[in-house]
């Protein structure tokens, strides 16, 4: 039987481009598979030949309150997510109730694991969660994305993923019953999947390498590091020419760039970063719109490169700085060139922080904190300290070895033979 998988994500290029290689590894494995995720991404998702149903919203306004608002205040960042979510949640909900229509299995990601779990038993379906950081999940051996490693030892670190935990479980279901009176046709959110004296139903997914952030112990059984969710780029891509010319002018020149993190800061940072070319005497490439390169008073020293894979750019660099996010890190550590990450928010901070205790590069201040003088230094640490190139390049051969989204591919495919996965069309609407 071909199984039919919908997979449901909601957030910012980064939290749907995995999910784009997820699915161009299940319909390699024979599998129908449609993508349900912000109406913005309908090309990146059907240019890979996978049906594609939009969902509502700009999630680019949310990564703006994400990077302008909140910073690294996951309080913020909670009070963000509930004012760009409230006046969409009604609308998102039922549209990820009809495009999982004729479903046989629903993987969800972070921001619609309610819904999309609550849908599934609404269907009778199996569901996959799948993460692109370690969340709802205790463990001893680390702490929460959301919160700093202070040395006060395995409790703290447990304690804070069950405070996480916590916050977004209670603190989005008060807001569904807000949003359910005001739209009466909406149903019960199904019981929270991951309580303690509960088994692990349904099975978790990470979507980063176990050569960089281990499976614990002390996590249940169902709980999968699977590696990373790569999306490599469009067979036929060619780089633009002016690009090519620059990487193949000497010395190799750094990254710098921001991913989906769009601010109102962004021609500041720019400048500053130009600050530190001078400073260093390095030339970049910027990950950044062309139009913040005007007025540049160099522009020999930068070349812009929006959209460019960075499978392709990375290891053409000698250094990455990146904003930290879970597949701009994954990216950068399969190049095997050093890194090091200016954080934003949300999650970012906590890899950032794991690229330094990995000795992939040298630590760097926010993004928010940043200065042209502080740039300077890291960039000056990065490109002397060859023990970082060295590390980089032994943890980047490990990584590539690495298939993540076959390993997920047969964790799901596990899930619906052990499940009898239920008959097309599930129930009816609520």
């Amino acid at each position: 039987m071909r199984e039919d998988v919908a997979l449901l994500t909601y957030g910012s290029r980064g939290d749907v481009e995995p999910f784009v290689a997820l699915g161009v590894g299940l319909a390699r494995a024979g599998h129908a598979v449609r993508l349900i995720g912000p109406a913005p991404y309908r090309n990146l998702v059907e240019d890979r030949g996978v049906s594609f149903f939009p969902l509502e919203g700009d999630p680019d306004r949310l990564a703006r309150a994400f990077a302008d608002t909140a910073g690294l205040s996951w309080p913020r960042m909670v009070a963000s997510m509930i004012e760009y979510v409230r006046p969409l949640a009604a609308a998102v909900f039922r549209s990820a109730l009809d495009a999982t229509t004729g479903a046989d299995i629903i993987v969800h990601s972070f921001l619609m694991t309610d819904a999309g779990h609550t849908i599934a038993r609404l269907r009778g379906l199996p569901d996959v969660s799948a993460q692109l950081f370690p969340v709802f999940l205790p463990t001893s051996a680390f702490p929460s994305p959301a919160f700093p490693d202070l040395p006060l030892g395995p409790f703290y670190r447990r304690a804070t993923h069950v405070v996480t935990t916590a916050v977004f479980r209670f603190g989005g279901r008060l807001l569904y019953r807000r949003i359910q009176a005001e739209n009466p046709g909406l149903p019960n959110l199904a019981p929270w999947p991951f309580g303690p004296s509960r088994p692990l139903r349904p099975p978790v997914l990470f979507a980063y390498s176990p050569n960089v952030l281990p499976l614990p112990p002390d996590w249940p059984p169902g709980a999968s590091v699977t590696g990373y969710w790569h999306l490599k780029p469009l067979e036929g891509w060619d780089p633009p020419a002016d690009l090519r010319r620059f990487l193949e002018a000497d010395p190799p020149p750094i990254y710098f760039g921001v991913g989906s993190m769009k601010t109102s800061r962004l021609s500041g940072l720019v400048q500053l970063v130009v600050r530190s070319l001078q400073m260093t005497g390095q030339r970049a490439v910027l990950g950044v719109p062309r139009d913040a390169l005007d007025g540049l008073v160099e522009p020999d020293r930068v070349c812009c490169a929006e959209g460019v894979p960075h499978e392709w750019l990375f290891p053409r660099t000698r250094l990455v700085v990146h904003h930290g996010g879970a597949g701009t890190t994954g990216a950068a550590i399969r190049s095997g060139v050093p890194n090091t990450a200016v954080p934003f928010g949300a999650d970012q901070a906590f890899w950032a922080r794991r690229i330094c205790e990995l000795g992939l590069g040298p630590a760097a201040p926010p993004a928010l904190r940043l200065t042209a003088e502080g740039l300077a230094r890291v960039i000056d640490r990065a490109l002397t300290d060859p023990s970082f190139r060295d590390r980089a390049r032994t943890l980047g051969e490990s990584v590539r070895q690495e298939d993540g989204v076959a390993a997920a591919v047969r964790i799901i495919e596990e899930q619906l033979a052990s499940s009898g996965a239920a008959p097309r069309g599930g129930a009816a609407h609520p």
